[in-house]
């Protein structure tokens, strides 16, 4: 039995106000980790070492010898990159009483010894209680006492009838850090969301035998799981229950887009948004981020929508960024080049569909350089219509893995919207507006690994979470997985450059001395009476440096009030967030780099 104390509201929560991130301590990191984890070593005994207490001083036990329950095994902690501490195990000491089991003249002389335990507790309060339940076997005393009252209420064997039962725990010494993604842990010890409710079974310690890791696409590698060996340099210390993910997170950049998201969406007043950060060779993500958020420790505060993981769950029509999977097709096509010429028109009808450019004008002659760099709607649409044909935009629309789950270890992932031509809400028109983002749902993860195929010379692989896993004396490796090849690396080469000449055309996105490829999408929202332009979502993704991709970002603002834009509200957040990037990882000019490199 189990009662939660939810922290007030008017507590400080953020990273900044609680100093997650400061360095002033005099105990170093590793230290901190020593300590935490010797605890939980200690304190998982102590379920055997009270049995075996009440044993030994006859005392009546209030908790049985059998088979550990889901909610008293000892789960797995959740690291980041590096090592750092996201999600460990603590425990809660729950004081109880058995009246039943008391003698009545004893009765004063227990309330007034436990009482001098629990300072909110008067002996008389204690003593009605006991009278009033004389024949109870369990009242709850104190729900969440400080671990060291409870070990003496425990080695105190003139405290007949009473004991305390300890209950595990998960603790986030980040607070709101990751939260999406990590998801939450419910006073069962069940996780909910995130990598806590997809890897449940596998960080929640087996009470005989071994069970396996849900991933079988994990590279086994023998040896017994140590800090040097697992994550060297790092303050990482294997957990008592040897259960623990080692997750692609990056603590550091993941407070930078949670902390820059806030902002946007606060200085753009929009309703929501995510920031999505990748290693795009590899499609590790370094970052996750979604506002609003909440703090998994005190998940009953917040409403159940608040849960939902927007990257992974939540699905919207990307716009124009979508138009690089159609210049991609186009481009793997041979169908056109970066000088390929078009006329590009005040309207072009196609099927039941009339497309326009945003502003209602054509521009005449362009190139598709001009068309992706002005980001045309027209000209895209003949491009998928007159130069791809449906049949080959379909296909490689699924090849960059739209409309399909993407395979992130993480829970309620959905997996998009496309109608094809085989599917019965489809229409000749939709090929002309899903060109160019419209008619076609996504998840934001979905949109940034396309993208980062592209960086990856065509090749899609698989999103991924998890580095490392500790199974008992097994850690597991991940290894990148290349799940098909969406294009071919000279179409991929072609459109790198295509995108560098387009996010120039953005001057909000650019950092002098970096050449991102980037490409911005404003999509109207759909409604029941058609699109409104005053209600928006804002995208901008991008890559960098453009010749040797380090960093993938997406942003992706829903709702701003403050422009309708992308290239006002996404783009300037995707700067400073590449800015932040390159001053933590120090990384070089290219004009420097590449004079440097070998």
């Amino acid at each position: 039995m189990r009662t939660y104390h939810p922290i007030p509201q008017d507590a400080p929560i953020s990273h900044r106000e609680e100093g997650a991130l400061s360095t002033r301590s005099w105990l170093t990191p590793r230290q901190r980790m020593q300590i935490i984890f010797a605890l939980m070593v200690v304190v998982s005994m102590v379920l055997a070492l009270q049995l075996m207490r009440h044993q030994l001083f006859g005392r009546p036990p209030l908790i049985t010898a059998s088979a550990l329950p889901e909610k008293l095994r000892l789960r797995g902690a959740i690291v980041d990159a590096d090592g750092h501490p996201l999600a460990i195990q603590t425990f809660r000491y729950v004081v109880v009483a058995s009246p039943k089991v008391m003698n009545q003249r004893d009765m004063p002389a227990i309330a007034e010894k436990i009482a001098s335990y629990l300072p909110d507790r008067s002996a008389e309060a204690l003593l009605q209680i006991f009278l009033e339940n004389r024949n109870s076997v369990y009242i709850e005393l104190a729900s969440d006492v400080p671990p060291e009252i409870g070990e003496a209420i425990m080695a105190d064997s003139d405290l007949v009838g009473i004991g305390v039962d300890i209950y595990p725990t998960r603790f986030h010494p980040e607070k709101s850090l990751a939260a999406h993604l990590l998801g939450f842990v419910d006073v069962d010890n069940k996780g909910h969301y995130g990598v806590e409710e997809y890897f449940n079974n596998f960080l929640l310690a087996p009470t005989d035998e071994i069970e396996p890791g849900p991933d079988p696409q994990l590279d086994a590698r023998l040896g017994a799981p140590s800090a040097n060996a697992v994550l060297p340099q790092s303050h990482f210390i294997p957990s008592p229950a040897r259960r623990d993910l080692i997750l692609t997170i990056r603590r550091s950049l993941q407070f930078v887009a949670e902390t820059r998201l806030k902002e946007a969406v606060e200085t753009y007043e929009a309703e929501s948004g995510v920031v999505i950060i990748m290693a795009p060779q590899t499609s590790a993500i370094l970052a996750m981020a979604g506002y609003p958020t909440y703090n998994p420790d005190e998940y009953p505060q917040f409403p159940l929508e608040r849960f939902v993981n927007p990257a992974i769950s939540e699905i919207y029509e990307p716009g124009s960024v979508f138009k690089l999977i159609t210049f991609a097709a186009a481009l793997h096509k041979n169908a056109i080049t970066p000088e390929t010429q078009f006329k590009d028109t005040d309207k072009f009808i196609y099927g039941e569909q009339i497309i326009q450019n945003w502003d209602r004008k054509g521009r005449g002659n362009v190139t598709a350089q001009q068309a992706l760099a002005q980001s045309l709607n027209v000209t895209t649409a003949k491009i998928a219509t007159r130069a791809i044909g449906a049949t080959d935009f379909y296909n490689t629309v699924a090849r960059f893995g739209f409309g399909q789950n993407t395979g992130v270890e993480l829970a309620f992932e959905a997996p998009g919207l496309v109608n094809g031509p085989n599917t019965p809400r489809w229409a000749l028109g939709n090929l002309a507006t899903n060109a160019f983002g419209q008619g076609i749902s996504v998840t934001p993860l979905q949109m940034a690994n396309a993208i980062a195929a592209i960086a990856a010379g065509g090749v899609v692989h698989r999103p991924h979470v998890v580095k490392m896993s500790i199974n008992e004396d097994v850690v597991r490796v991940k290894k990148p997985e290349g799940a098909s090849i969406a294009i071919s690396p000279q179409a991929a080469r072609t459109l790198t450059q295509m995108m560098v000449a387009a996010a120039n055309h953005t001057k909000q996105a650019t950092i002098p001395g970096y050449a991102i490829a980037g490409k911005t999408g404003t999509a109207e929202i759909p409604t029941l009476g058609g699109y409104k332009e005053d209600r928006t979502i804002t995208t901008f993704v991008g890559f960098f440096p453009a010749d040797a991709p380090q960093y993938l970002i997406l942003v992706k603002l829903e709702r701003p009030k403050t422009s309708a834009w992308a290239s006002e509200t996404a783009a300037p957040t995707f700067r400073v967030i590449a800015q932040d990037i390159i001053t933590i990882d120090n990384l070089p000019p290219d004009a420097i780099r590449l004079q440097t490199a070998p």
